[in-house]
């Protein structure tokens, strides 16, 4: 099975290939070996040395190698991947249209009012409607009163977390190196799709910090996110339908 691969840099971390693996090197500790067929993408967070060959081997198996951080993507390397000309033929129809942006900007607010009413259906069932700016005051609120601090470091972390696997699941879908186009000023499909999936995550991640005593390390983080990955392949799947049926619906 296949997954995900968190690197956390410390001390002398270094990454070398030890075809077919991936061998981890931290400095004091014995050196750690991921076999490139059982690692569907890299997740590195801090300061981590990578031998060319071991890039390039990522690259060549499709595998997404991205560093994060804090809660943002400052780097990523992509290998190859065949297109859904379809979607990618009316997002490029969309940059070109001369009220591309508004239209896009119209059907982004309905898209994240869609996910904020959802994620406050899960506080209570009395809640029928709430707004964006609502919501986020509520869940401001909540991250103060936590008993474990400082808890804005873990929702970036997970943040970080997310908008890797959104970039990992847009790559698979087709949006790849060679789709730099859609990378306008006004579209951003990975950090958008991110801003509205992080609206899903923000109510159980809450509720996960109330029941500690103490901050989670880093692993027991990496733990509580892969245990909801799979939800987020299908959110973003279910935005992507919605994003082409609009598309469709527009031209």
């Amino acid at each position: 099975m296949m997954r995900p691969l968190y690197i956390k840099g410390q001390s002398e971390t270094l990454v070398e290939l030890d075809a077919p693996a991936l061998k981890v090197r931290v400095a004091d500790k014995a050196p750690q070996l991921f076999p490139l067929q059982r690692v569907s993408q890299v997740i590195v967070q801090g300061r981590v040395q990578w031998q060319t060959d071991a890039l390039l081997a990522c690259a060549k198996e499709g595998i997404t190698v991205i560093f994060v951080d804090n809660q943002s993507v400052v780097a990523r390397l992509l290998g190859h991947k065949g297109e859904r000309q379809c979607v990618l033929q009316r997002l490029a129809a969309l940059i070109a249209h001369a009220e591309g942006e508004a239209l896009y900007r119209t059907w982004l607010r309905s898209m994240e009012r869609m996910v904020v009413q959802s994620a406050a259906k899960r506080l209570t069932h009395e809640i029928t409607v709430i707004s964006t700016s609502q919501f986020q005051l509520f869940i401001n609120e909540q991250k103060r009163n936590l008993p474990v601090q400082p808890a804005e470091s873990v929702f970036q972390t997970m943040e970080g977390f997310l908008h890797a696997q959104v970039i990992q699941l847009c790559y698979e879908f087709g949006l790849d190196a060679e789709s730099e186009l859609l990378h306008e000023q006004w579209l951003d499909l990975p950090n958008d799709l991110t801003q509205l999936l992080l609206w899903d995550w923000q109510v159980p991640l809450l509720i996960w910090l109330e029941s500690l005593s103490e901050l989670p390390v880093y692993h027991q983080q990496v733990d509580f996110y892969h245990q909801r990955s799979q939800r987020v392949g299908k959110l973003f799947r279910g935005l992507i339908n919605k994003l082409h049926c609009w598309l469709v619906e527009i031209h």
